[in-house]
């Protein structure tokens, strides 16, 4: 029996005996079991996760956990959409060779350069928070050029370099970018509550210098990390000097004038309305069409890989019953009075509730994290006597830092994309939060004093 068969099947046993051994009323302690094994399952892959997702759905309707609409509420959202767009984009990027050609051209002037590719996917990353205002539509875009640039460079499949540039790629077009109001979901969703809740309007500008040490931080860190990376897998001599970009085929031309068409779409949506899911579903089914020579008729059988939707979907589920069975609630219940919250206090409570907010994060995602903390906020404030403004930024810091990558769904695609393992991303996400945390918070404390938001 595999190490994995092994783990799976005495995690079964221990659940079946649990739910044996308990009564009904112990609904919520039996679904943090379960969620609990399902985070450890997809956090480690120590299965697939289309079967992790489908033993999760299982356990919880066994458990009567949840109705069958919230357990699979999942499939409706707009992010299972984007994911399962971003799949095909992706995959027609590489297999019409747009991504091959975007790549000769950077090769053009990074050369070998590992160090050079890595600051140059980094500011291009950076630039895409600008504007593209969802995280992953811009790993759509992003990621298979960062492939294809590791290809080209001479970096084997699975090499510290091909790895070091997908991981830059990745983390440079999420994590930074939460110093831009519109870059990411979850600040959108954290300050419509702001709105709703307290009467909060948002500030681009106000909100830019507020976040804008610690995502210097991160960004600074991320390069820190990356620039030595691989320095011990540098491509040999033997590798071919940069080439002239060829001419663009019909299909490539045809795919870019797509995602041309679909970034403006996606960098103007606050003036249109239409949501980035339907505008990356609408270019995915034109790639899909046979008459567009995009893809393969067979390419959903044959090229694209569905399994990091269910893992999406997956995630999804177990944030949306936590919140039906009150877990989140029961989680924000305990532990808001023993964060020692106190007027006066100020380093300590910005630690407090960054820290709290990256707990709850990781129990919901973050993007449904700003569900569960805005209306958090007002007790915090009452408690810190902070404005509540300060104290969503707090928030959002915390929500902004994963430790691990099930925590933030665009990193889930992007390893989906690059097909990078989970350890070396977390990782580099223990690292960032480390510098958060020693570097990041104690600079925004100082940042925020100077500028009275405290």
């Amino acid at each position: 029996m595999t190490r994995s068969a092994a783990i799976v099947l005495g995690a079964a046993v221990l659940l079946a005996a649990f739910v044996a051994l308990t009564g009904p009323d112990q609904v919520v302690l039996r679904t943090s079991v379960v969620s609990g094994l399902a985070i450890l399952a997809f956090a480690t892959r120590v299965m697939p996760e289309i079967l992790t997702a489908v033993l999760t759905f299982l356990a919880f309707i066994a458990l009567g956990s949840a109705p069958n609409e919230v357990i699979f509420s999942g499939f409706s959202t707009g992010g299972f959409w984007l994911l399962f767009s971003g799949l095909i984009i992706g995959t027609a990027i590489t297999q019409t060779g747009l991504g091959q050609q975007v790549a000769t051209r950077i090769f053009a002037r990074t050369g070998h350069s590992y160090q050079r590719a890595v600051v140059l996917l980094a500011a291009i990353g950076l630039g895409l928070g600008l504007l593209v205002p969802s995280t992953i539509p811009r790993i759509i875009v992003l990621m298979p050029v960062a492939m294809t640039l590791a290809s080209t460079m001479g970096f084997a499949t699975g090499s510290r370099g091909q790895i070091g540039l997908a991981i830059t790629a990745a983390t440079s077009t999420l994590l930074p970018t939460y110093a831009i109001l519109t870059a990411n979901l979850p600040t959108i969703v954290q300050y419509g509550a702001l709105e709703t809740l307290y009467g909060i309007e948002p500030s681009y500008a106000r909100y830019f210098i507020a976040q804008l040490p610690v995502n210097l931080v991160r960004f600074g860190l991320l390069l820190a990390l990356m620039l030595p990376f691989a320095r011990h897998d540098i491509p040999g001599t033997d590798i071919a000097a940069p080439t002239p970009a060829t001419p663009m085929t019909r299909q490539q031309k045809r795919l870019l004038g797509l995602l041309c068409l679909a970034i403006l779409f996606w960098a103007t949506d606050s003036l249109h309305g239409i949501s980035p899911a339907w505008v990356a579903l609408l270019v995915a089914a034109f790639v899909l069409w046979p008459g567009s020579g995009l893809l393969a008729k067979d390419a959903m059988k044959t090229s694209v890989d569905m399994s990091p939707a269910f893992f999406l979907v997956g995630i999804f589920a177990v944030s949306a019953v936590a919140r039906h069975v009150g877990i989140d609630a029961l989680v924000a219940d305990n532990l808001i009075p023993r964060l020692a919250l106190a007027p006066g206090a100020t380093l300590h409570n910005l630690y407090a509730m960054t820290g709290f907010s990256l707990v709850i994060s990781h129990l919901t995602t973050a993007p449904a994290a700003p569900v569960v903390l805005a209306p958090l906020a007002g007790a915090m404030s009452e408690a810190s006597g902070w404005p509540v403004l300060t104290v969503a930024m707090a928030q959002i810091i915390g929500i902004s830092t994963p430790l691990l990558p099930y925590e933030a769904p665009p990193l889930i695609l992007a390893m989906a994309l690059a097909h990078f393992s989970v350890p070396a991303l977390t990782r580099v996400c223990v690292g960032l939060a480390l510098g958060v945390a020693v570097i990041g918070i104690p600079l925004t404390y100082a940042w925020w004093q100077l500028i009275g938001l405290f």
